[in-house]
């Protein structure tokens, strides 16, 4: 199975080259997962740093059902599941906009990867997608949490500092702009798809 795990801010490009991997892949046996804020309500016993490891941890098990089809006969192409955000961005907006302690936050992923994501790291691909601050402020469409070039900066630098910190083996950063362009479609596409390929 081909974990693919695609991070970054918002309008970077991630739903792009998530679509541009299921063509990619023939849409054959490809699941996306989207992983997003936390509930306006959730479990009242729970902070929403909480709440959000327990939704990772329930990401978890789908992922490990997932895996278990592989050798199912019935099974005519390998697994691709992709998640479209990951665990990791609750490093950066737990910090940011709910005031939670980064080495609380750094110690629960760590358990949540130990537990997770570092058993098949073959299988396992982490991409982030980052750009110069004001290229990411120039994106904004006012539905992101950061809205100015402080935040933008900050989400970026957070994200660079998660990234740096995760367990995963297979993990690759990529910049998206070249001043105030994207990169092509296609290149961006072809260097995700030979990290995939290089590290199978």
């Amino acid at each position: 199975m081909k974990h693919i795990i695609i991070e970054g801010g918002d309008n970077l490009g991630k739903n792009t080259l998530i679509k541009n991997l299921s063509d990619y892949y023939n849409f054959d046996n490809v699941i996306i997962r989207h992983f997003g804020k936390p509930p306006k309500l959730f479990v009242e016993s729970m902070s929403p740093l909480e709440f959000q490891i327990q939704c990772f941890y329930k990401e978890a098990q789908i992922a490990d059902y997932i895996r278990q089809l592989e050798n199912d006969e019935y099974n005519y192409y390998e697994n691709i599941l992709i998640w479209n955000r990951s665990h990791l961005g609750e490093y950066v907006y737990s910090q940011m906009f709910r005031g939670e302690d980064p080495e609380k936050i750094e110690i629960y992923l760590n358990n949540y990867e130990s537990a997770n994501l570092i058993n098949n790291p073959d299988e396992i691909f982490l991409i982030l997608l980052t750009a110069d601050p004001s290229f990411f402020l120039s994106k904004e469409d006012g539905k992101s949490f950061s809205k100015n070039i402080e935040e933008k900066t900050k989400e970026l630098k957070l994200f660079n500092e998660v990234f740096e910190k995760s367990l995963i083996d297979n993990k690759l950063i990529l910049k998206v702009n070249d001043g105030k362009s994207f990169l092509p479609e296609r290149y961006i596409f072809n260097e995700i798809l030979n990290f995939i390929s290089k590290n199978k």
